[in-house]
C-alpha cells in the first residue's frame, strides 16, 4: 500500500486565453493565445501529485484516436503508471473541452462520448484500488468506499458540480469517507445552507473532519468541534482552471506523508493557489522542494 490511486475519464482542453471578454451568441472574437493540454480531473491531480514525488497509479480509458495518442504521450512524458480500462471500440474515450478564458471568468463547451463507451467491470475497479494507501474516488465510484475502507485504504472523495447535488447522494457513503473536499459552491448546494460556514457545520454532522474549499478566502475545516480557516497562498490570479484538482494533489501529499490535517490543507492551498498563476491546469509546475519552501516561508511550518 504505497501509492495514491485514481480512476476517471481524461480531459483534453483547448484553451483560448487572455480574451477581452466571453463572446456573445453569434459573435466571433480573437484571443492572443491558444494551446492544448490535459484538462482537469483525476489525471491532472495525479500528475500534480507525481510531480511532488508521490508514487501514483492511474486507471483511465485510452483508444486509438488522436486525442488518446495525445493523452498517452503526455502520461509517458510525466512518467505516470497507467492502466487502460477501455473495453469498447470507442476511438477517443475522453472529454474534449474548448475554454475561453478572460479576466472576469471563463466559458466552457465540452463533448464526451456516450456512457456506453465507458463500461468496466466493478471487480476490476476494486482490484485496481485495493492495494493503494490512498484511494482518490469520485462520486461515480462511491460504491467502492465501504469495501476499500475495509481493505485499509484512506478514502478521499472528490466533488464536482451538478445541478442535482444533495445530501441524499452521500448518506450511504459518508460513514466510509475519511476526507471529502468540496468547494464552497458545491458544499452549499449539497447541504442547502446559505454560506460556507453553515455548510461546513452541516457536513460535520456526517463527517469527522469536514472541509470546504473557499477560493481566495482559503479553506475551512472543523476539528475537535472548532471551525478553523487556513489562509490562501498569496498569488496573482491568472486562470482558475484546475485549482481544485491541484488542491487535491497537495492535500493528498500531506496525507501520504502523515502530516496533520491543518498542514495537509496548507499543502492543498499552496498547490491550488500556485495552479492559478498560469493559464491551464498543468502549466504552473510545482515540485516537492518548491512546495516545502512555500510551506516554510508562507506558513512558517
Amino acid at each position: 500500500m504505497n501509492s495514491v490511486g485514481g480512476f476517471g475519464i481524461a480531459n483534453v482542453d483547448i484553451i483560448f486565453g487572455n480574451a477581452d471578454r466571453i463572446p456573445k451568441l453569434g459573435e466571433e472574437i480573437y484571443t492572443p493565445s491558444c494551446f492544448k493540454q490535459l484538462g482537469g480531473g483525476v489525471v491532472a491531480t495525479l500528475i500534480q501529485l507525481s510531480r511532488l514525488g508521490v508514487p501514483v497509479k492511474l486507471a483511465t480509458y485510452i483508444g486509438n484516436g488522436s486525442l488518446s495518442k495525445y493523452l498517452v504521450k503526455k502520461l509517458e512524458k510525466e512518467k505516470i503508471e497507467y492502466i487502460n480500462m477501455l473495453s469498447t471500440d470507442e476511438e477517443d474515450p475522453v472529454t474534449l473541452s474548448c475554454i475561453v478564458s478572460c479576466e472576469q471568468d471563463r466559458g466552457i463547451v465540452s463533448y464526451k462520448p456516450k456512457e456506453e463507451a465507458f463500461g468496466v467491470d466493478s471487480k476490476k475497479i476494486y482490484e485496481f484500488y485495493k492495494d493503494c494507501k490512498i484511494a482518490f474516488l469520485s462520486l461515480e465510484q462511491k460504491e467502492f468506499c465501504k469495501s476499500l475502507k475495509e481493505a485499509g485504504c484512506i478514502i478521499v472523495l472528490d466533488s464536482a458540480w451538478n445541478d442535482m447535488l444533495s445530501l441524499e447522494w452521500y448518506y450511504d457513503v459518508f460513514p466510509y469517507v475519511d476526507y471529502f473536499i468540496p468547494n464552497s459552491m458545491e458544499a452549499i448546494k449539497i447541504t442547502g445552507e446559505e454560506n460556507p460556514e453553515k455548510a461546513l457545520e452541516k457536513l460535520g454532522q456526517y463527517l469527522k473532519y469536514p472541509i470546504v474549499k473557499n477560493g481566495n478566502k482559503g479553506c475551512l475545516y472543523k476539528e475537535d468541534g472548532e471551525i478553523h480557516t487556513v489562509e490562501p497562498l498569496p498569488v496573482k490570479h491568472v486562470d482558475s482552471t484546475g485549482a481544485g484538482d491541484a488542491f487535491a494533489a497537495g492535500f493528498m501529499y500531506g496525507l501520504y506523508y502523515d502530516y496533520s490535517l491543518d498542514d495537509c490543507i496548507r499543502f492543498g492551498n499552496i498547490t491550488g493557489g500556485y495552479a492559478v498563476t498560469k493559464m491551464g491546469c498543468l502549466t504552473a509546475e510545482i515540485d516537492e522542494q518548491k512546495l516545502l519552501n512555500y510551506f516554510h516561508n508562507i506558513y512558517r511550518r
